[in-house]
């Protein structure tokens, strides 16, 4: 019988400056804004409040120090935003990190965490489960 219920982990990875500069959130949003070339459009499609998208992009540039999006101010034709050369390289290179990190934690989880540890701690116990 498969136990469907297997131990496992969950990781999510944030980087940091003084406040929050960037993670999963922000990932969803750029690759948003890249799909449907604005903020406004992105945001109403995470169901996110604009306020709240506009305000995470302005936080982390700040922390950056760099813009992650091209603004195009609304007239006529609409504005929009492109995400910044600056933007595609930091989704890059967190995207990479985080592969990295996750290869190398699911290799520790492995090693503490492994089918034949968790076997040999219920043995130790009994098989109760507390249901």
């Amino acid at each position: 019988m498969e136990d469907n219920n297997k131990l496992h982990y969950g990781l999510s990875l944030r980087l940091y400056f003084e406040e929050k500069a960037f993670g999963p959130g922000m990932v969803a949003l750029l690759r948003a804004v890249e799909k449907t070339g604005s903020l406004q459009r992105a945001a109403r499609s995470m169901n996110m409040a604009y306020s709240k998208a506009w305000k995470m992009l302005r936080v982390a540039e700040k922390e950056w120090g760099f813009l992650l999006t091209d603004r195009e101010t609304g007239g006529r034709d609409g504005g929009g935003s492109t995400l910044t050369p600056q933007a595609k390289e930091l989704m890059e290179a967190y995207l990479s990190f985080r592969r990295d990190a996750e290869a190398e934690l699911d290799r520790l989880f492995e090693t503490y965490f492994s089918d034949e540890w968790l076997n040999h701690m219920r043995e130790m116990g009994g098989n109760e489960k507390n249901e």
